[in-house]
């Protein structure tokens, strides 16, 4: 008996060994695994702080302005809130907040994925009443999340989500800037067929574009190798393929796109691990992830435009 005990516990340690250093894969893992593996390893650094004070150093904070002044948007990720508890819509916090209600003009506004627990027509009936609810008159564009689309082209998950709010991914212009909303769940975190043919084609075409703003709710763009992501720790890295294409086929063309170009993720913020937020300015374009639900440091983020000026506000809850 006891020799069996001895070896369960060492077949157990060998286990979560390979879990952290990425060897196995489970699904009852996808979450949390990249914050064990951090914590493990001690690659993690106050990723929320570093990210603030540059923040802090390349934006001015802003305000909401009246319409023929500007106007504003909010970008909010992983909206649903605390992992575990049964759904009841928004995350409260982020609902009910006041410079969130306040905001005299807010034409558009962003949920990153995750809005929902799980895909179906009850809870997405929930969070359309609640879209409805948000901001004054406020448009509300969603770059679906592996929750409301599931991994891959072909599931009823994304099925259920087209039934309900239609395309996953779209362009549209707003003034003059450019907005591009992606699903990056439709071919493990790379963007490409019809989706890469769109950027393409944008990047054709012959318009001057004063900001371009880009969605999705995976953070795509993080790259291991490079120290600038180094403790960015994602949420889940459920359905993500083994090599990416951002950087090779996706940022060349979109830096091309306008005199400023910003992304922006939301598959952050889920649990206390000081990664709730990031941003970087990287090789002239601006990289932003932002989340809730972990109770500590949620956030999103309100973008003020005026003219040529960007102006960004990370509102804590």
């Amino acid at each position: 008996m006891y020799k069996k005990l001895v070896f369960l516990l060492a077949l157990s340690l060998i286990f979560l060994s390979g879990v952290s250093l990425g060897h196995y894969k489970p699904e009852m893992f996808s979450i949390p695994l990249s914050y064990i593996k951090n914590m493990l390893l001690n690659e993690n650094k106050m990723i929320y702080e570093e990210s603030l004070l540059r923040l802090n150093n390349d934006f001015d904070k802003g305000s909401c302005r009246t319409k023929g002044e500007g106007y504003s948007f909010f970008v909010a990720g992983h909206v649903y809130g605390t992992p575990g508890e049964r759904y009841k819509g928004i995350y409260e916090p982020f609902k009910t907040n006041n410079l969130l209600k306040d905001c005299l003009f807010m034409p558009l506004g962003f949920l990153l994925g995750d809005a929902v627990v799980e895909a179906s027509n009850y809870e997405f009936e929930i969070l359309k009443k609640e879209i409805e609810s948000l901001g004054n008159n406020t448009k509300i564009h969603i770059s679906p999340g592996n929750h409301e689309v599931g991994s891959g082209a072909y599931n009823a998950k994304r099925d259920i989500y087209k039934d309900n709010f239609g395309e996953t991914y779209k362009y549209f212009m707003y003034e003059d800037d450019l907005f591009i909303v992606l699903d990056a769940n439709e071919n493990n975190w790379n963007i490409n067929g019809d989706q890469l043919t769109m950027l393409k084609d944008l990047n054709l075409e012959d318009k001057d574009y004063n900001n371009v703003f880009i969605f999705t709710h995976q953070v795509i763009w993080s790259d291991p190798e490079n120290e600038k992501f180094s403790g960015l720790i994602v949420n889940s890295s459920e359905g993500k393929a083994e090599k990416l294409n951002f950087w090779d086929e996706v940022f060349p063309i979109i830096n091309n796109l306008g005199e400023r170009v910003f992304l922006f993720a939301g598959d952050v913020g889920a649990f206390d691990n000081k990664s709730e937020f990031f941003y970087d300015n990287v090789s002239g374009i601006n990289f932003f992830a932002t989340g809730m639900g972990g109770r500590k440091r949620d956030n999103y983020l309100l973008i003020h435009v005026r003219q040529n000026e960007v102006e960004i506000d990370l509102v804590e809850l």
